[in-house]
C-alpha cells in the first residue's frame, strides 16, 4: 500500500482559514477510505517533535525548535509520496534530496505573492509577474505606515535595498523600519522559494484555473500542473429551500473576518437595499490583530443598521445547521481566492450563492443558474444584484446547487489516483 505523507498548513487542529480545514477533512477521509497516511503539523508550542495518535494513525507535531529536524522526520517516516499544504520550498527541497515525490497544492496566491494576496495597491486582483519594481508599492502597503514610505523607497536602487535589510537583519527589531527596510528583501526571498517549488515539485494541484494561470505566469510549467477543485463533507441531508415571508430574505456569508475578503464591499452594498425586512447575517471570526481592528471599524461604521447580524465564529461541523434557514450565500472576495470553501459549504446546503468572480468562484458558479456572479471591488454592482435578488427572488430549486458540489470522498479518490501514478512513473 501507497505510503502518504500530508505536510498539514499549519496546525492540523486549526479551523482559521479554508487550507487548514480542507487538510483535516481530506486526512479524516484517507484513513475512512483506509489509505496509509501520516500527517505532519506545525504547532505553537517550544518543543522540537511530539507524537500524537489520530484515529489510528501517526500525527507529528513540530514546534518552534523542530523545523530544522523536518528532513530527519521525513527520512524517519519514510513515505512513498509527501503532499505539501505548506513549508512548500523546504519540503520539495527535501523531496529532491531523499528522492520522494512531492505534490504541492497552491491554497492562495501567497504561493507566489511577496504581499500574500495577489491583491494590488488598487485593490484589483493582480495579472503581473512578481517583480521589485511591480512588488514593491504592495508590500509597503501591508506595512503600517508603509504606503508613506513608498515615494521614498522606490528610488532606492534594488541592489542597495536589499543590502538595507541584510544589514537589517544582523540588528534588534525596529517597528516600522526594520519590516520597511526588508521589504525588498522579502520580495528577493520569495522569488527565490517560488522558483524552488516551481522548479523541484513533482505535481502542482491548482484548485481553479485562475491560480493555474498566475502561477504559469510565474514560470510553472504547465505540464506540471493538475486543476483539481476541492471537495467537502457533505451534509446528512439537504433542507427544503426555506420560505421567504413578507421579503424577509436572508442573506449570509461564512468565513473569515478579513480585508480580502470585502466584507466592507458587502456591508456597503447592503446597506443601499431598499429591503427593510432583509437582513444579512456574518458567520466567522478572526485570527490577528488586523483583522481585529478591521472587525471593530466594521461593526462600528454599520452599528445602526439592525438588519445586519454578527454571530461571530462557529465550529467547521455546525455551520451547515447554522445556515440552514438562510437563503442567500454572499461571498465579496477582492483578492484571488484559490477555492471558497463556504462557497462550496453553501451549495452543498441547496443555497444558491452570489459571489465575486474572484477565481474559484467561477469554478462553482454558473451565472444565473446556481448563483450569480460580479465583478469584485464594486459596490454598485453589488448592491444592484443583491436589489434585484430582494425584488424577484420567490423560489429555488436546490438541486441546481447540490449537484455542482464535489463530495470529500470522490476528492481524496482523484488525489490518491495522483499519488499512485506519480509514484509509478516517478524518476528520482
Amino acid at each position: 500500500m501507497i505510503q502518504i505523507l500530508q505536510i498539514a498548513s499549519g496546525d492540523f487542529f486549526s479551523t482559521y482559514g479554508g487550507g487548514q480545514v480542507y487538510v483535516k477533512n481530506i486526512v479524516d477521509e484517507m484513513i475512512r477510505q483506509g489509505y496509509s497516511v501520516q500527517v505532519i503539523s506545525f504547532v505553537n508550542k517550544d518543543c522540537a517533535v511530539e507524537t500524537r495518535d489520530y484515529k489510528g494513525t501517526m500525527l507529528y507535531e513540530v514546534g518552534s525548535n523542530g523545523i530544522d529536524r523536518l528532513e530527519s522526520l521525513i527520512v524517519q517516516i519514510r513515505p512513498d509520496v509527501i503532499h505539501a499544504h505548506s513549508h512548500k520550498a523546504q519540503v520539495v527541497e527535501i523531496g529532491k534530496k531523499q528522492h520522494i515525490p512531492v505534490i504541492v497544492t497552491a491554497h492562495h496566491g501567497g504561493i507566489v505573492c511577496p504581499a500574500g494576496t495577489l491583491l494590488d495597491c488598487k485593490d484589483e486582483i493582480c495579472h503581473i509577474a512578481v517583480s521589485h519594481e511591480h512588488c514593491l508599492a504592495c508590500c509597503l502597503r501591508n506595512i503600517r505606515s508603509g504606503k508613506y514610505w513608498y515615494p521614498f523607497m522606490r528610488l532606492l536602487p534594488q541592489n542597495v535595498y536589499r543590502s538595507l535589510g541584510r544589514g537589517l537583519s544582523k540588528l534588534p527589531f525596529i517597528p516600522f523600519v526594520t519590516p520597511i527596510g526588508q521589504a525588498a528583501l522579502s520580495i528577493e526571498r520569495k522569488q527565490a522559494e517560488w522558483h524552488a517549488i516551481a522548479s523541484d515539485c513533482t505535481r502542482m494541484i491548482a484548485p481553479c484555473q485562475a491560480i493555474s494561470r498566475a502561477m504559469q505566469r510565474n514560470g510553472l510549467s504547465k505540464e506540471k500542473i493538475t486543476i483539481l477543485p476541492h471537495g467537502i463533507p457533505l451534509p446528512k441531508e439537504v433542507p427544503d429551500f426555506p420560505p421567504i415571508i413578507n421579503g424577509k430574505i436572508k442573506f449570509f456569508y461564512v468565513g473569515r473576518i478579513c480585508y480580502v475578503k470585502g466584507l466592507h464591499i458587502l456591508l456597503e452594498a447592503f446597506s443601499l437595499l431598499d429591503n427593510e425586512n432583509a437582513e444579512l447575517h456574518l458567520i466567522g471570526g478572526v485570527g490577528n490583530k488586523s483583522e481585529r481592528r478591521y472587525e471593530h471599524s466594521l461593526k462600528r461604521r454599520y452599528a445602526a443598521d439592525k438588519r445586519v447580524v454578527w454571530h461571530g465564529k462557529v465550529p467547521p461541523e455546525k455551520v451547515f445547521d447554522m445556515i440552514r434557514l438562510y437563503h442567500i450565500s454572499s461571498s465579496s472576495s477582492s483578492y484571488l481566492e484559490a477555492f471558497g470553501l463556504n462557497i462550496a459549504e453553501s451549495l452543498a446546503m441547496g443555497k444558491p450563492v452570489l459571489a465575486t468572480r474572484c477565481g474559484g468562484a467561477e469554478m462553482q458558479i454558473e451565472d444565473g443558474v446556481n448563483g450569480w456572479l460580479v465583478e469584485p471591488n464594486n459596490v454598485d454592482a453589488l448592491a444592484e444584484k443583491m436589489q434585484e435578488i430582494s425584488n424577484n427572488f420567490v423560489h429555488y430549486d436546490t438541486y441546481l446547487s447540490t449537484e455542482r458540489v464535489i463530495s470529500i470522498e470522490d476528492h481524496c479518490k482523484s488525489l490518491c489516483q495522483i499519488y499512485k501514478d506519480i509514484e509509478n512513473t516517478y524518476e528520482a
